[in-house]
Protein backbone atom coordinates (compact mmCIF):
# COMPACT_ATOMS: atom_id res chain seq x y z
CA UNK A 1 0.00 0.00 0.00
CA UNK A 2 0.90 3.61 -0.83
CA UNK A 3 0.16 6.64 1.00
CA UNK A 4 0.89 10.13 1.19
CA UNK A 5 -0.52 12.88 3.08
CA UNK A 6 -1.52 15.74 1.13
CA UNK A 7 -3.02 19.28 1.83
CA UNK A 8 -5.09 21.22 -1.03
CA UNK A 9 -5.82 24.76 -0.18
CA UNK A 10 -7.73 25.36 -3.69
CA UNK A 11 -6.98 25.00 -7.55
CA UNK A 12 -5.19 21.63 -8.49
CA UNK A 13 -3.36 19.41 -7.01
CA UNK A 14 -1.32 16.85 -8.94
CA UNK A 15 0.08 13.72 -6.38
CA UNK A 16 2.49 11.18 -7.44
CA UNK A 17 1.73 7.81 -5.79
CA UNK A 18 4.62 6.29 -7.25
CA UNK A 19 5.31 2.42 -7.99
CA UNK A 20 2.77 -0.23 -7.13
CA UNK A 21 3.11 -3.73 -7.42
CA UNK A 22 0.02 -5.86 -7.91
CA UNK A 23 -0.74 -8.75 -6.01
CA UNK A 24 -3.20 -11.34 -4.73
CA UNK A 25 -6.59 -9.82 -3.89
CA UNK A 26 -9.79 -11.04 -2.08
CA UNK A 27 -13.52 -9.63 -3.30
CA UNK A 28 -16.24 -9.04 -1.18
CA UNK A 29 -19.78 -8.52 -3.04
CA UNK A 30 -22.39 -7.02 -1.47
CA UNK A 31 -25.86 -6.34 -1.63
CA UNK A 32 -28.19 -4.24 0.26
CA UNK A 33 -32.25 -3.68 0.35
CA UNK A 34 -33.66 -0.02 1.49
CA UNK A 35 -36.73 -0.50 3.04
CA UNK A 36 -40.12 1.60 2.20
CA UNK A 37 -38.38 4.32 0.29
CA UNK A 38 -41.18 7.34 -0.39
CA UNK A 39 -41.37 8.28 -3.89
CA UNK A 40 -39.95 11.30 -5.11
CA UNK A 41 -36.75 11.13 -2.71
CA UNK A 42 -33.15 10.60 -3.51
CA UNK A 43 -31.30 8.59 -0.99
CA UNK A 44 -27.72 9.25 0.08
CA UNK A 45 -26.30 5.82 1.11
CA UNK A 46 -22.86 4.93 2.21
CA UNK A 47 -21.04 1.40 3.14
CA UNK A 48 -18.27 0.47 5.16
CA UNK A 49 -15.93 -2.54 5.56
CA UNK A 50 -13.58 -2.37 8.93
CA UNK A 51 -11.22 -5.35 9.38
CA UNK A 52 -11.00 -4.67 13.88
CA UNK A 53 -10.44 -0.83 13.69
CA UNK A 54 -8.77 -0.37 10.31
CA UNK A 55 -11.42 0.59 7.59
CA UNK A 56 -10.88 -1.23 4.74
CA UNK A 57 -12.89 0.60 2.13
CA UNK A 58 -16.08 2.88 1.67
CA UNK A 59 -18.83 3.45 -1.09
CA UNK A 60 -20.92 5.90 -1.19
CA UNK A 61 -24.08 6.24 -3.47
CA UNK A 62 -27.00 8.75 -4.16
CA UNK A 63 -29.88 6.72 -5.27
CA UNK A 64 -32.27 7.99 -7.59
CA UNK A 65 -35.77 9.06 -6.50
CA UNK A 66 -38.31 6.78 -8.08
CA UNK A 67 -41.62 7.66 -9.33
CA UNK A 68 -44.24 4.99 -7.81
CA UNK A 69 -47.50 5.82 -6.04
CA UNK A 70 -46.41 4.48 -2.46
CA UNK A 71 -43.56 3.73 -1.01
CA UNK A 72 -41.39 0.61 -1.97
CA UNK A 73 -38.36 -1.46 -1.16
CA UNK A 74 -35.24 -0.72 -3.64
CA UNK A 75 -32.55 -3.28 -3.89
CA UNK A 76 -28.42 -2.21 -4.59
CA UNK A 77 -26.45 -4.60 -5.82
CA UNK A 78 -22.68 -5.10 -6.59
CA UNK A 79 -21.34 -3.17 -3.78
CA UNK A 80 -17.87 -4.40 -4.23
CA UNK A 81 -14.69 -3.91 -2.17
CA UNK A 82 -10.90 -5.54 -3.38
CA UNK A 83 -9.38 -6.36 -0.12
CA UNK A 84 -5.45 -7.53 -0.02
CA UNK A 85 -5.09 -11.21 0.06
CA UNK A 86 -4.42 -12.62 3.33
CA UNK A 87 -3.27 -15.89 4.59
CA UNK A 88 -5.56 -16.05 7.18
CA UNK A 89 -9.33 -15.82 7.71
CA UNK A 90 -10.57 -12.36 8.11
CA UNK A 91 -13.49 -10.84 11.07
CA UNK A 92 -15.21 -8.05 8.88
CA UNK A 93 -17.42 -5.90 9.72
CA UNK A 94 -19.67 -4.08 7.54
CA UNK A 95 -22.04 -0.87 7.93
CA UNK A 96 -23.95 0.81 6.17
CA UNK A 97 -26.35 3.93 7.05
CA UNK A 98 -28.77 5.97 4.30
CA UNK A 99 -30.67 9.12 4.80
CA UNK A 100 -32.94 11.00 2.34
CA UNK A 101 -31.02 13.85 0.81
CA UNK A 102 -34.15 16.09 0.35
CA UNK A 103 -37.38 16.61 1.81
CA UNK A 104 -40.01 16.18 -1.18
CA UNK A 105 -39.00 19.47 -2.88
CA UNK A 106 -37.62 18.73 -6.48
CA UNK A 107 -34.31 19.69 -7.77
CA UNK A 108 -33.59 21.30 -11.18
CA UNK A 109 -30.37 20.61 -12.46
Amino acid sequence: MLERKLTLEGGTLYCDLGSLEPGGWQTLDCSLRLAGVLPERRVAVSVEVLEGDMARGSRIFAVPAHHGPAATDLVLRGIRFYLPESCSPRRLTVRSDAHYLEQGERCLL
